[in-house]
Order: structure tokens, then C-alpha cells, then sequence
């Protein structure tokens, strides 16, 4: 059992790479786009984000109570949302597994967020700006993790996934880069 988090700046080909992930492992996805797009759906108002990442909190222990692993998709920019999953997953006895998702290109990380059409009901697409905006805030992660780069082939990055998620367990506070 394990709780899988793919974390990065929006346009870094996380989801892309979660999703396949899901699909091969038989693992359920949690994305927080989705689930925010449904709050804003519910016309909801307020803080939606806030409420995003308590729901992929709640999904992820509901299946690791039930034995089960977890895919979290999402920026999880702040350390105080990674400590809380990682505490979970040590309360239920999961594998605590990160693959943070970059692009080290900043010219095709633009146009990959100014192309993308992901057809979330009630989302809309973020802008170039947004993600600057979020990369000011976003914290760098201090533990071990996979680390792909969207300039690689998708399907390189997601072979580099499994080889991670399916593999031994690696030395503490190693980095790994795909």
C-alpha cells in the first residue's frame, strides 16, 4: 500500500503522468483541479483551495483505511499539506512516495500552459501569470522523490515513475532524478 503525491508547478505534465500511473498500477487518482472545479461547480464561495486539498485528504485516508494506495495530483506548493500526507501515510503503514514534476525549460513550460485544454467542467485553464504567481509561493521539497522533467518524452517520465513506485525502497533522503 502505498500513498503516491506528484507534486509541481501547474504545466509540468503531472497529471499526465499521475493518470498513467493510476491506469497501471489499478490506483485511484485524486486531483485537486477536479475537486475544486466541483466545489466551484456547487457554487461554493470562498477559498475553494483550502477546501481541495482537505478533500484530497480525506479521499487518501478513506483508502488507505481501507488498505488501498492513493494517487494525490496536485501543486501541494506548501510543506504544512506534505507533513500532513506524510503522517498519514506512517498512521496507516503506507509506502510515502513523491514525484515532483519540473520544467526545466522555461519557453516550453509557457507554451505548454498556454496550450492546454484539459476540459474540467467548471475549471478554467490557468494562465501564464497565475503560474508565476504560484511558483513565488511554492516551496522547495527537503525529503526523497523522483524528479521528471517535462522536456523528457512523456512516456520516458511515466516509465520512470513505475520504475520508482514499483521498485525497491530507496535510501532515505536520496534524490532521484528520471
Amino acid at each position: 500500500m502505498q500513498l503516491i503525491i506528484f507534486s509541481g508547478l501547474p504545466g509540468t505534465g503531472k497529471s499526465s503522468v499521475a493518470e498513467a500511473v493510476g491506469r497501471e498500477l489499478g490506483t485511484p487518482v485524486f486531483a485537486k483541479d477536479w475537486l475544486e472545479a466541483a466545489l466551484l461547480r456547487s457554487n461554493l464561495q470562498g477559498e475553494t483551495g483550502y477546501a481541495g486539498y482537505e478533500l484530497l485528504t480525506v479521499l487518501a485516508q478513506r483508502q488507505l483505511s481501507l488498505g488501498q494506495s492513493a494517487i494525490l495530483d496536485s501543486v501541494a506548493s506548501f510543506a504544512r499539506i506534505r507533513v500532513q500526507w506524510r503522517w498519514l501515510a506512517i498512521d496507516y503503514g503506507a509506502a510515502w512516495r513523491v514525484v515532483e514534476c519540473v520544467c526545466s525549460d522555461p519557453a516550453q513550460h509557457r507554451q505548454r500552459v498556454e496550450s492546454r485544454q484539459r476540459h474540467i467542467p467548471g475549471w478554467h485553464e490557468l494562465t501564464w501569470a497565475e503560474v508565476e504567481r504560484v511558483r513565488g509561493y511554492y516551496e522547495t521539497w527537503q525529503e526523497e522523490r523522483l524528479v521528471l522533467d517535462a522536456t523528457r518524452p512523456l512516456a520516458a517520465n511515466i516509465q520512470s515513475a513505475l520504475i520508482y513506485l514499483q521498485g525497491v525502497p530507496h535510501e532515505r533522503g536520496a534524490h532521484h532524478d528520471g
